[in-house]
């Protein structure tokens, strides 16, 4: 006779549940092929992690509902240990701070401020791929942090000293790899016993935040640097709006490192990964750099002309989003999938598992060439890299520009092979990384300096974009 694996309420329970344990030894281990394998069941499941009753919902519709609908905030167990991380920044506020924090951020993420940010990123950029030479094995994911952490300095807080910055750096990653465990066990005894893991979590929370306060200090000493910094700091023009407070400029200088350096330089590293393994993708999207870009980096103005190029970044975004799970608490009584839930229910939902679901064909296929044709509806709920409606990630343009002028830096000078012995595979915590990523530069045959090295950048005009 077989079991009725439903709950009261007639939930079914997601499988791989462990006696004692539940779900949390999958979401710690080994968890991005058991969300796929939940795609087989109900789309609402119900998981065990700790005391609270908690639901994985595998639905685009319904993961959508979770992300438009008033009746679902910030909340659950990822967001509330992020909370441990962020503090009260833009991308973990409640709904009740989060559309205040939006308007004085917004100014900072304009299309006309586009063009100074993509100048800053071209240097970077170059200055990476030509601190490279032939035959080196490097380790890629560490050089595009150490990249994208930079244009985030120079770009968004140029008063930060670079030493500090190396330090806020490091307690981050700390942080980031502590956050996913703490939220995997949610029982908050665990994370106050007098473990070295709690030491080292604790130290790192403790001096991030010091050294985001010091950047405070030296950017209120120093308003005119510019930066996005100093425009957080701006009155704002709506007097219903209150200008940021010192400890809200840090809660959104730690977001903003957290949120712009390591989720974007595993992007690029898993695009460049995946260039080498599939040889017509590079092949055509080089072509197009060049017969582009005559061998220049790109600028904010040139995006609209690298079609391709952007078709393959949003693929590698399908396939490897830079968060795979994240978590919303209902606000009220709700019936999602025809199951109702109190208030203060929490939500677990995965991008990568809708990314790698039915509503796109031949899904673990890296195929750029889908994103050709324009996204039907089914498409657009489906595919949720940086969220999606109200709290949809508000410095995307900004990373698809600095993605796609690091890829054309890179990818017009360096051929990179993966090293011998180099056995990549998806680490995921806060963000979804290819560790053991070790690679070897090629040069480009042919390449030359570009014709116009010192054409004027041009600003980036409006554009529909599927993110």
């Amino acid at each position: 006779m077989t079991r009725d694996r439903r709950p009261p309420g007639g939930v079914p329970t997601a499988p791989g549940a462990v006696p004692l344990l539940g779900h949390t030894p999958r979401l710690l281990s080994g968890f991005l092929p058991w969300l796929v394998q939940c795609l087989d069941g109900d789309p609402v499941q119900r998981l065990k992690v700790g005391a609270r009753p908690a639901y994985l919902i595998c639905c685009p519709e319904l993961v959508h509902t979770l992300l438009v609908s008033r009746d679902y905030d910030k909340g659950g167990p990822l967001i509330d240990r992020g909370r441990d991380l962020l503090g009260n920044g833009l991308g973990t506020a409640t709904d009740a701070n989060h559309l205040r924090q939006r308007r004085l951020v917004q100014p900072a993420f304009t299309a006309a401020r586009m063009d100074g940010y993509a100048t800053v990123m071209g240097k970077e950029a170059e200055t990476l791929a030509e601190s490279w030479h032939a035959g080196q094995e490097i380790d890629l994911l560490a050089d595009l942090t150490t990249t994208t952490m930079r244009v985030l300095i120079r770009a968004l807080l140029p008063t930060i000293d670079p030493q500090q910055a190396n330090e806020l750096a490091s307690h981050i990653r700390v942080l980031i790899a502590g956050v996913f465990v703490r939220a995997a066990i949610p029982y908050p005894w665990v994370h106050q016993l007098p473990t070295a893991g709690n030491r080292r979590f604790n130290h790192a929370r403790d001096a991030a935040r010091a050294a985001a306060d010091q950047v405070v200090a030296a950017a209120r000493r120093s308003p005119s640097a510019g930066g996005a910094l100093a425009t957080l700091m701006a009155t704002p023009d709506d007097a219903a709006d209150p200008a940021f407070t010192d400890e809200e400029l840090r809660d959104q200088v730690i977001t903003l490192l957290v949120a712009g350096a390591e989720t974007l330089a595993a992007t690029v590293a898993w695009l460049l990964h995946l260039l080498a393994r599939h040889p017509h993708v590079e092949t055509r999207l080089r072509t197009e750099l060049e017969d582009t870009l005559a061998g220049a980096t790109a600028t904010a103005a040139d995006l609209p002309a690298l079609p391709y190029t952007r078709n393959v970044l949003l693929e590698v975004l399908r396939l490897y989003p830079p968060a795979p799970m994240l978590t919303r608490v209902s606000t009220t009584e709700v019936t999602l999938g025809g199951y109702p839930f109190p208030a203060g229910t929490d939500f677990f939902f995965s991008a990568y598992q809708l990314h790698h679901g039915p509503s796109f064909p031949n899904p673990e296929r890296f195929d750029p060439a889908r994103w050709d044709a324009p996204p039907t509806s089914e498409t657009r709920h489906a595919y949720i890299p940086v969220s999606a409606g109200r709290r949809k990630c508000l410095g995307d343009t900004f990373a698809l520009a600095e993605g796609v002028i690091l890829i054309s830096a890179i990818a017009s000078r360096w051929q990179l092979r993966p090293a011998p012995k180099s056995r990549v595979r998806p680490h995921a915590r806060l963000a979804l990384a290819p560790a053991g990523l070790r690679m070897i530069t090629e040069p480009v045959r042919g390449h030359h300096e570009p014709a116009h090295p010192g054409r004027a950048s041009r600003v980036l005009p409006q554009r529909r974009s599927v993110l």
